[in-house]
């Protein structure tokens, strides 16, 4: 197995901002940390599912990748950008000037992992590309989906903890970073649709 490129993938992968690292990084500046944890732990728990789904039926999902990636793609970006919406534009209550919306739970957390085509098909590469062509030991391809499960938590609470990082640094600049948090999240649901190939490619 090709452990150094395995590796650097999986690191590149699990740590560049995608819809989860952007959505728990904005909770986490509106409500801090502990304020996340919920999300955060819904978003683990369904990284896990998905992980050691890719697993279990790597070959049958890679038969109905072509099938069904332009069903996950569409949804997927609906979905995003419906946090896009609500990040950007969070509900005023009562006219005050100043508002916190009430932060994500477990369920938005899990939810957005079966709406997330960049994390399927993280774990279905990683296991058809390094390990699959290596072994097909069923040991081997569900600890690969659990370090995979594992690296991208690692990349959400890593993010989780510099969004509230900066709830200290940039709270009077709430109203921009919501603008930009909520762009940001809007151009990954521009990615996950496939339109970008349509239009550009």
């Amino acid at each position: 197995m090709e452990w150094t490129a395995f590796l650097t993938y999986v690191l590149i992968a699990s740590h560049t901002p995608g819809p989860n690292i952007i959505f728990a990084m904005n909770t986490a500046r509106i409500h801090g940390f502990a304020g996340a944890l919920p999300l955060v732990s819904g978003m683990i728990s369904g990284l896990v599912i998905i992980m050691t789904g890719c697993a279990a039926f790597n070959l049958l999902l890679v038969r109905l990748l072509p099938a069904v990636l332009p069903w996950f793609r569409a949804a997927g970006a609906v979905y995003i950008l419906r946090l896009a919406w609500k990040i950007a534009f969070p509900k005023s209550r009562g006219g005050e000037e100043e508002t916190v919306p009430s932060a994500p739970g477990f369920r938005q957390g899990f939810v957005l992992q079966f709406l997330n085509p960049k994390v399927i098909l993280f774990g279905l590469t990683a296991l058809s590309a390094f390990v699959i062509p290596w072994t097909s030991s069923k040991a081997w391809l569900f600890g690969t989906g659990l370090f995979l499960a594992l690296a991208c938590s690692s990349g959400v609470i890593l993010w989780t903890a510099l969004g509230a990082a900066q709830k200290r640094v940039m709270s009077r600049q709430g109203r921009a970073v919501d603008l930009v948090m909520g762009g940001l999240l809007a151009w990954c649901a521009f990615s996950v649709s496939g339109l970008g190939n349509v239009l550009f490619g």
